[in-house]
């Protein structure tokens, strides 16, 4: 059972979701919920690791951005979709065996964010009961019914304006570190017991894919050059 105050209370049983909400059924906050706490939940009852982050498809691998709040996960996701490439996941970025699942293209962005990208954020539903009031955009092309091969993962932070956009290789412990350190609601790991698991989740994805940490530069003006960063990666 999973209870979201002012939103409701979903309860997970074999593949259904079963909720009483609490406030209106087409209220933004629910689709927020559902694509973070919810299916963070239906991950660890599959065994996969839930990880706090968006995920974007680029030539049909995935490259997950992972990182706390206010990092800019949402916001170089949009980028990458403006670009062509599918938004796989936001929030919560289904992982295992080398491969990420994905949850559809649906982005949160800030008001501020979605104006710097020239999209237009009077009529996009939106919601403010979260740390940082966003609105939900649909972005680019949807992705595939099917596991997606992770490429990379890119732990994001925060740097200041003038900074380099330059993503550091990480390798060994650090690896599976910057994975682990971005799992959804961590502390839910000690209470399934799967810690365990969830590390050697991590290993395995830190030795088929390249870990990074990128410091992206604090500005909305440098989000192209940070998304060319992590196009390069990749392509």
């Amino acid at each position: 059972m999973v209870r979201l105050p002012s939103i409701g209370h979903f309860l997970l049983r074999e593949a259904e979701v079963i909720f009483a909400l609490e406030t209106e059924p087409d209220a933004p906050e629910i689709t927020a919920a559902i694509f973070g706490n919810v299916l963070a939940c239906i991950c660890w009852r599959r065994g996969q690791l839930a990880t706090h982050g968006s995920a974007v498809a680029i030539g049909g691998r995935a490259v997950l951005l992972l990182g706390p709040a206010a990092k800019g996960k949402s916001l170089l996701a949009g980028a990458l979709a403006r670009r062509g490439h599918c938004v796989l996941a936001d929030e919560v970025a289904a992982v295992a065996d080398g491969l990420c699942f994905p949850a559809g293209s649906l982005l949160s962005l800030a008001d501020d964010a979605l104006i710097a990208a020239g999209i237009d954020p009077a009529g996009l539903p939106g919601y403010d009961n979260f740390p940082i009031p966003k609105r939900l955009w649909i972005a680019g092309p949807g992705p595939e019914p099917r596991p997606y091969p992770i490429a990379a993962v890119l732990r994001l932070a925060k740097a200041e304006p003038d900074a380099p956009n330059r993503p550091e290789r990480l390798e060994g412990e650090a690896a599976i570190e910057a994975v682990l350190g971005q799992v959804y609601r961590r502390d839910m790991l000690r209470v399934l017991a799967s810690e365990a698991k969830a590390r050697r989740t991590a290993a395995a994805l830190a030795a088929t894919a390249p870990v990074y940490r990128f410091p992206v530069a604090h500005s909305l003006d440098r989000v192209e050059e940070a998304t060319d960063r992590i196009a390069a990666l990749v392509l």
